[in-house]
């Protein structure tokens, strides 16, 4: 019987338990057929070897079993069924990421970009630029929020949130926890406000009397942090779309700040830029209406100066101007007007310029939308919080006029260094200028103050408001006007991946990922409502000029309602059946040739966060050994756990070394996808051999080495 087990047993791996079968059954068949002749000493003994024999015919049989059940061809089994989906590792370089941005009411439709790397760079001067292309866009909804999936990079595990958008942190860095990134900056305690107290009567401080320099707040910590000794200051009502529309305006309606920026255009003589209230006004019924006294209010906008300057005012009777600011007293409004993410309060960890100290971006001492009322001081020395009519008001900084304390100690203003007027015949030629303020009024009668501190014409150092009660009381028609209507923005954002296939499918191959590479480019144009209007992709094929033997096309499929209007590129064939698009027969013939497709889409049609480059709404795949548009059975080669279309040859699909694109081993991918550019390996040199970290990164299911594809290695000649 277990001769003719052996001799049918078929496709038996078990080499061990025949060996032993072999031994077994010659062993038994000598005992069973010459037994009378063995010499037993008693019927134990032969007992003992019966025993013996029972157990090892048992162990046969059972060990042979077990080799069956795992080994064994059994033709009644579906050789296609293959092992759970979910059990197979996916390749994949990117994962989403739940994002929670909440910048409160002034945020409202703020553009929000996300990037992986610390974007700022700074200059010795102060200045910064944007380095880097941010992997997401989007622009925050009316109450300043963002809550929505983000798709990057699985190496990503901090991630730096910016916004060019004045009025909302500038960038705040964040860490990847959870899958999460959250981001609340709406719970900060007032740092304009940081102690206040009872009032009994308005004062002012004394910062140095010699120069009748004055201030409205005392100084309460060592980064400027104010105590509001007069109870002047609350939350200013500035609305985003007020601060949009001031921002187009000194960024000529961009979204972004042009290089080069000049404001010159803006610049008026004294009278025109300083704020004058006038004696009488004539409202929108012809009257003329009498003006006594007026409120004066100062509401801090933003500022984008490397200077720890002091901002602050001062008067005098229209008709009696001073010669110079010797004939004025110079009241501060905040001792340092300087906010998180500009330099001296950056992140923790990025360098200032210069080797000077990083305060810290919590430390900043002022936040966007602070509001103070002003004070008058009568000749006779009474302050009150109105002013007369017939008084003109200035303002002033002191370039860099703040120190920080040390150790501990309050800081303090300095004023041996240099004020800068809005007078700008008080001030010194600089650079072939003096004027270095200029106004403009804005919505609801404001008059909007930019400030330059430096030696460009930016005039974007400082910003800030002037309100007064009445408003019509300091209203000039030769001042420059603010377009009231809301700019009409939108925004582009950028996605960089790479596409690497393996031709010999399903059979398996040398898995050098390297027979079609695709440098894949999509651009995204969107209005501040995140609806889509314009997707361009560009696909280059960048292999090796040795890379494949075979004839393989390249197609893209798209979900049905993500294809809009499209354009396609010469000599692209749209496939309706499958609902591809087929860029080119044969990716060897078209090395380093661009193919753009370009999808269009009415307003209000396509949300933005509908837009995803996942298997579900985008399957880019090549066809091994093409024939051309609608052919039948064909071989397609997919992202891994990506679905084949209607017209590939389902039987090949499980076949072989393949399961949902990825080999039996679970080893190697037929394709995948990348982050940025990919270096293609050398010819039939398997990937791991020049990614010496891939390997790592699959052993541990993608949680480690979540960069391999940074670490190629060149291989020795």
């Amino acid at each position: 019987m277990l001769l003719f087990l052996k001799i049918n047993i078929l496709h038996n791996k078990c080499n061990f338990i025949l060996d032993y079968l072999d031994t077994f059954i010659v062993f038994y068949i000598f005992v069973r057929q010459n037994e009378n002749l063995l010499f037993f000493t008693n019927i134990n003994q032969m007992m003992r070897v019966n025993q013996l024999l029972g157990m090892g015919a048992c162990f046969a049989m059972l060990a042979l079993a077990g080799c069956m059940d795992k080994d064994v061809y059994d033709p009644g089994k579906d050789p296609t069924v293959l092992k759970p989906e979910s059990e197979y590792f996916d390749f994949t370089t990117t994962t989403n990421v739940a994002f929670e941005v909440n910048y409160g009411e002034i945020g409202s439709n703020a553009l929000i970009e996300i990037f992986t790397e610390d974007p700022i760079s700074y200059n010795e001067t102060g200045s910064f630029v944007i380095q880097g292309e941010p992997v997401y866009k989007i622009f925050a909804d009316a109450k300043g929020r963002f809550v929505g999936d983000v798709e990057l990079p699985t190496a990503a595990k901090v991630v730096y949130v910016f916004s060019p958008t004045w009025g909302v942190p500038m960038c705040v860095e964040a860490d990847v926890e959870n899958g999460k990134v959250t981001v609340n900056e709406t719970d900060a305690t007032s740092r304009a406000a940081a102690a206040t107290r009872a009032k009994s009567e308005l004062r002012l401080v004394t910062v140095n009397n010699a120069q009748k320099v004055y201030s409205l707040v005392e100084i309460d910590n060592s980064y400027g942090g104010v105590e509001d000794i007069n109870e002047l200051i609350e939350k200013g009502k500035l609305s985003n779309k007020f601060i949009s529309n001031v921002q187009k305006a000194l960024w000529k309606g961009k979204t972004t700040k042009p290089s080069n920026l000049d404001n010159s255009n803006y610049v008026r003589n004294t009278e025109h830029v300083n704020t004058t209230i006038a004696k009488a006004y004539q409202n929108e019924q012809g009257q003329t209406v009498t003006v006594e006294d007026a409120e004066l209010f100062f509401t801090f906008l933003t500022e984008s100066g490397w200077y720890q300057n002091v901002v602050g005012y001062y008067y005098y009777k229209t008709d009696e101007c001073p010669a110079t600011p010797d004939g004025v007293k110079k009241i501060v409004i905040f001792p340092n007007a300087s906010i998180a993410g500009n330099v001296p309060y950056l992140n923790w960890g990025d360098k200032v310029p210069g080797g000077a100290t990083n305060y810290g971006s919590k430390n900043a001492p002022l936040e966007t939308n602070r509001k103070v009322q002003l004070l008058f001081q009568d000749e006779q020395g009474k302050l009150s919080m109105k002013f007369p009519a017939g008084y003109t008001i200035g303002y002033f900084i002191i370039a860099d006029g703040f120190k920080c304390g040390s150790y501990g100690r309050k800081g303090s203003i300095d004023t041996d260094k240099s004020f800068v007027y809005s007078n700008e015949e008080w001030n010194k030629n600089y650079q072939g200028q003096r004027a270095r303020f200029i106004s403009l009024s804005a919505e609801g009668g404001t008059v909007v103050y930019g400030v330059e501190d430096g030696g460009d014409s930016s005039y974007k150092d400082l910003l800030f408001c002037i309100d007064t009660n009445p408003n019509e009381a300091i209203q000039d028609p030769d001042r420059p006007v603010i377009d009231p209507d809301e700019p009409e923005v939108s925004e582009t954002e950028n996605t960089y991946l790479s596409f690497a296939y393996e031709d010999i499918w399903p059979s398996g191959g040398d898995y050098d990922l390297n027979d079609v590479i695709i440098e894949y480019h999509r651009s995204i144009t969107f209005n501040k409502d995140n609806y889509v209007s314009e997707v361009k992709e560009t696909y280059e094929p960048v292999q090796r000029d040795d890379a494949a033997t075979n004839r393989n096309a390249f197609a893209v499929q798209y979900a049905t309602d993500q294809r809009g209007e499209i354009v396609l590129p010469s000599g692209a064939v749209d496939e309706t059946q499958t609902n591809s698009i087929i860029l080119f027969p044969n990716a060897m013939d078209v090395r380093n040739q661009k193919f753009v497709i370009t999808r269009t889409f009415a307003a209000g049609a396509m949300k933005k966060d509908a837009l995803k480059v996942g298997n579900s709404v985008l399957n880019p795949y090549i066809i091994v050994n093409y024939e051309g548009v609608g052919k039948d059975n064909r071989t397609e080669v997919h992202l891994p756990k990506s679905k084949a279309t209607s017209l590939a040859n389902s039987d090949q699909i499980g076949k072989e070394a393949d399961t949902y694109y990825v080999n039996k081993d679970g080893k190697h991918p037929f394709a995948i996808s990348i982050p940025g550019t990919f270096t293609p390996v050398t010819e039939t040199v398997i990937i791991d051999k020049e990614y010496p970290d891939f390997e790592k990164w699959v052993e541990s299911d993608g949680k480690e080495y979540t960069d391999w594809y940074k670490n190629y290695q060149k291989p020795a000649n």
